[in-house]
């Protein structure tokens, strides 16, 4: 498969409503086209990707319930940001398509060299076919990226908290691995049901302080993500101001940003939504905004490339 660089955007003025909302998709020394017609463009066409395909070089099971699969795919290795996220096919394209027809989005866990790493676990019938996929060294797998807004450190404060829920482990690992400096001010918390559950701590290896959490108390504090934050900052982090990152289930996400509200603290989460696309073609992932967005004009964000991740303060509800 031919490798294909675009870079995506959105016009700056838009009227209210799906029908006005148009895509701009840019190639190589080409103009911009939506449509089906050739436009001058005024929007800031910035956020590169390509559409290419990965190979598996290694898949192996890190707990009971997680995946690693790393591919080589020097394209989106080079350039992606902790927090981006693939468009990666279940199985090899047999005459131009694959089955089940739409990829899935999977966070990166890190990119090194000519490859990346996705940590996953089957929850239907896409992921399942994916792990038959993965175990199969060689196999090309169609694959978009990298994908969205990722994690950059929040500024002016004097401690870094990171929660990680289940898979949502991956994008705050990739970040720590890039921006934490010190062991002292950046502290990750892995959350998971019980420590059968938790990622290796050789695949989630990084810079600052690991912290757990289990329901059943069988690794960590006994309780959730929150009450892993609420105890370093109720003892030795009593008085710091900390910034918040949390990546997971919607619950444990909603329940950071509830408390880091009055705590007073910024807050940034990682959305997961369904996703056809990833490029902000099809806004099957769309959430409410608390303003009109300044390209679209719209209420609504797209999580595919507005996010995944949004500081709280840009998302109603939360």
């Amino acid at each position: 498969m031919q490798t294909m660089v675009a870079t995506f955007c959105a016009p700056q003025k838009q009227n209210e409503g799906l029908a006005n909302t148009h895509v701009h998709l840019h190639f190589p020394d080409a103009p911009c086209y939506y449509g089906g017609m050739t436009e001058t463009c005024t929007a800031d066409c910035s956020v590169p990707f390509v559409q290419t395909q990965a190979v598996v070089t290694h898949q192996e099971r890190v707990s009971s319930r997680y995946l690693l699969l790393r591919l080589r795919c020097e394209s989106i290795a080079r350039t992606a940001l902790p927090g981006q996220f693939v468009m990666i096919a279940c199985a090899q394209d047999i005459g131009g398509i694959s089955e089940p027809l739409l990829p899935r989005p999977l966070a990166i866990l890190d990119a090194r060299g000519d490859e990346i790493e996705l940590l996953y676990f089957v929850s239907g019938y896409g992921t399942s076919i994916l792990r038959q996929s993965g175990s199969q060294t060689g196999t090309p797998l169609r694959i978009i990226g990298p994908l969205g807004r990722g994690f950059e450190p929040i500024p002016g404060v004097d401690v870094h908290i990171a929660l990680g829920g289940g898979s949502g482990v991956a994008p705050l690992v990739f970040f720590y691995r890039r921006f934490a400096k010190s062991q002292k001010n950046w502290h990750l918390v892995l959350a998971a049901r019980s420590s059968d559950q938790l990622a290796r701590e050789d695949v989630v290896a990084c810079p600052g302080r690991l912290h757990k959490a289990t329901d059943d108390g069988s690794a960590g504090v006994r309780g959730t993500a929150i009450d892993a934050m609420n105890s370093l900052l109720s003892g030795e982090l009593k008085g710091a101001k900390a910034g918040i990152y949390a990546a997971g289930p919607e619950p444990m996400m909603m329940a950071a940003a509830k408390q880091s509200r009055a705590l007073n603290l910024p807050c940034m989460v990682s959305l997961e939504q369904r996703m056809a696309c990833g490029v902000g073609v099809c806004r099957a992932c769309v959430v409410d905004g608390v303003s009109p967005h300044k390209k679209t004009g719209l209420l609504r964000r797209t999580v595919c490339q507005d996010g995944p991740v949004f500081d709280i303060n840009e998302l109603a509800g939360w």
